[in-house]
Order: C-alpha cells, then sequence, then structure tokens
C-alpha cells in the first residue's frame, strides 16, 4: 500500500509539471501577440508597464529560461503584477477554505442523496419507486449548475431574502452562518451531480447484487435490508468512488468559478474571475498552476483510498 501511495504521489507531480509547461506555453506563444502586453496589464497597461514586464521577466531570454524564472515566482508567491493583484499566494491560500467548504459541501450532499436513493431503487426494483426514482434523476441531471444556481439567487436570494445573496462566514467564526451562507450553493452545485450520482451508484448496486456472495446471504436468511445496507452498499460503491474522486477534484476549476461569482463566495472562483477581468498574465498562470496542483494532489488522494478500499488495483500499476 505504501509502495503504490508513493507511486502514486510521483505520478501526481509529473503531472503537476506537466500541466505547469501547458499553461506557461498556453500564454506565452500566443499567435502574433507580444507577451508583454498582457504582462503588462493588456489593456490597462501603458508601455512604461510593458518595458518592466519585459525587463522583469525576462521576454528576450529563451522560453525555458523564462518558464523557470516564472515558475520559481509562483512557487515563491513573488509573483510581479501590473493591474492590483497583491499577493496572489496569500490570496489562494486566502480563499482556498472558502472553495473546499463550498466543494466538500455539494459533494458530500450529493453523493449522500445518490446513495439514498440508489438504495431504495434497488430494494424496489422494477416498482413505481424506482421508476419515479430515476425519472427524476435524469431530470435533475439535465439542469446546468449555472442555471440552477442563478435562479435560486434571483429569487429565494435577491428577490424574497430568504438566504444572504452574498458574502461568506468562516466555520470557526459561526458555525450556522457558515452553513446558512452556503446552503443555496450546496444545492445549485450539488442538483445535477446527485442525479448522475444515482444512475452510476443504481447500477453498480445491481451488479453487486448478481454476486454470488450475495445469493448465499440470502440463502443464510438475511432480510433484504440488511443485505444491501452491510453487503451490498459496501462493495458496490467501490467503482463510484473513482468517479468522485475526479468530479471532486475538477469541481475546483469547474462550477466553483461560477456559483462562487453568482453567491459573491470569496473563493478561488472569484479570484480567477477577478484576476481575468484584470488581464494579468501572471497571476492568471500561477492560479492556473495552484488549482492544478489542487487537482493532481486530490486525485491522488482518491486513488489511495480506492486503492485501499479494493486491494486489487494496488498491483495494476500506476493509475491511468
Amino acid at each position: 500500500m505504501i509502495a503504490y501511495a508513493a507511486r502514486r504521489l510521483v505520478w501526481a507531480l509529473l503531472t503537476a509539471f506537466a500541466a505547469s509547461i501547458v499553461a506557461f506555453l498556453l500564454f506565452w506563444s500566443i499567435p502574433n501577440v507580444d507577451p508583454a502586453y498582457f504582462l503588462g496589464g493588456a489593456e490597462h497597461g501603458t508601455n512604461e508597464t510593458r518595458a518592466r514586464a519585459t525587463e522583469v521577466y525576462g521576454l528576450d531570454d529563451p522560453l525555458p529560461v523564462q518558464y523557470v524564472r516564472l515558475m520559481k515566482e509562483i512557487l515563491n508567491g513573488n509573483v510581479e503584477c501590473f493591474y492590483g493583484c497583491g499577493s496572489l499566494r496569500s490570496a489562494f491560500i486566502e480563499a482556498l477554505p472558502v472553495t473546499f467548504s463550498l466543494v466538500a459541501g455539494a459533494f458530500l450532499l450529493a453523493i449522500g442523496t445518490g446513495v439514498t436513493l440508489a438504495g431504495i431503487c434497488v430494494r424496489h426494483l422494477g416498482r413505481w419507486q424506482d421508476r419515479l426514482i430515476t425519472a427524476a434523476a435524469a431530470a435533475a441531471y439535465s439542469i446546468p449548475s449555472l442555471v440552477l444556481a442563478a435562479v435560486l439567487w434571483g429569487f429565494l436570494s435577491h428577490k424574497w431574502g430568504l438566504f444572504p445573496a452574498d458574502g461568506y462566514v468562516g466555520l470557526t467564526d459561526n458555525p450556522f452562518q457558515w452553513f446558512w451562507h452556503l446552503l443555496l450553493p450546496w444545492i445549485a452545485a450539488a442538483v445535477p451531480f446527485a442525479g448522475a450520482y444515482v444512475h452510476v451508484v443504481r447500477a453498480s448496486l445491481l451488479q453487486a447484487v448478481d454476486e454470488d456472495w450475495v445469493r448465499t446471504a440470502r440463502a443464510k436468511g438475511l432480510s433484504e435490508k440488511r443485505i444491501i445496507r452491510r453487503h451490498v452498499l459496501r462493495n458496490g460503491l467501490i467503482p463510484p468512488i473513482s468517479i468522485w474522486g475526479l468530479d471532486f477534484s475538477h469541481a475546483f476549476g469547474g462550477f466553483a468559478l461560477y456559483v462562487e461569482v453568482i453567491f459573491g463566495l470569496p473563493g478561488v472562483g472569484l479570484l480567477t474571475a477577478d484576476t481575468l477581468g484584470g488581464l494579468d498574465l501572471p497571476p492568471i498562470v500561477g492560479l492556473a498552476i495552484y488549482l492544478s496542483l489542487v487537482v493532481v494532489l486530490t486525485s491522488a488522494i482518491i486513488d489511495v483510498i480506492v486503492a485501499w478500499l479494493d486491494p486489487r488495483i494496488r498491483g495494476s500499476g500506476l493509475p491511468s
């Protein structure tokens, strides 16, 4: 298990390194655009700021030298911004707990709802409960989080004032206000995922129900409820865990962006939107690097958890 975890960590670091190269080349190699234009604050900049950007980032040097210089500044938190950025690393560290609270809460809600409803479907397979839940799950999955977030904010927060329209309260400052400020964002982000997870978990559980050890449990006289709760769920949830891990890690650069913007949550998504609005290239690349580190490390942790639950995975080599 330790050897597998070490291999997975090395793979994650290599992936983050490759992502940093892609992010660098993506912005430094824009056709017919001088990097000094964006490095100097784009249309917000001046000839002086562009000259300063050329000097600071050594735009006359070879690309590998420029890459190493920029990565050092990003990892050290010394990114020099030309349009009101401040300390990028400090801003990211301050915003990350907000985004983590949003993503973790949304996925706990989505997974709990999906697993519960999928269990009901399996217990009542082919009956009206199963058909109703699967139909509702398909409808929920078809609703974009962006649209749902805008509707919930527009009516429940802005128009009727039932929930906070913006802002964030830390968990340690006031647990109830923390929960109250995040409830609508959680629902907006969780509903489509919950709909998808109902189908994924239902299919996995149905596959587990057909296993020989389930038939043996039934032959021993165990109740159907106990079989599903203590045997089928334990083994049937292993495949969906990989999907949850991928969704969780990619959510930091996915729904977190627009949900935070709509609800005014001062997280990584809102920080990214503000940075993009400033068109200052170094913090944009820096945020891409920071987010890639979060994504690959989270994916690595999830893979290790799955390998711990299912020992067969440990001997399969490096994850794909």
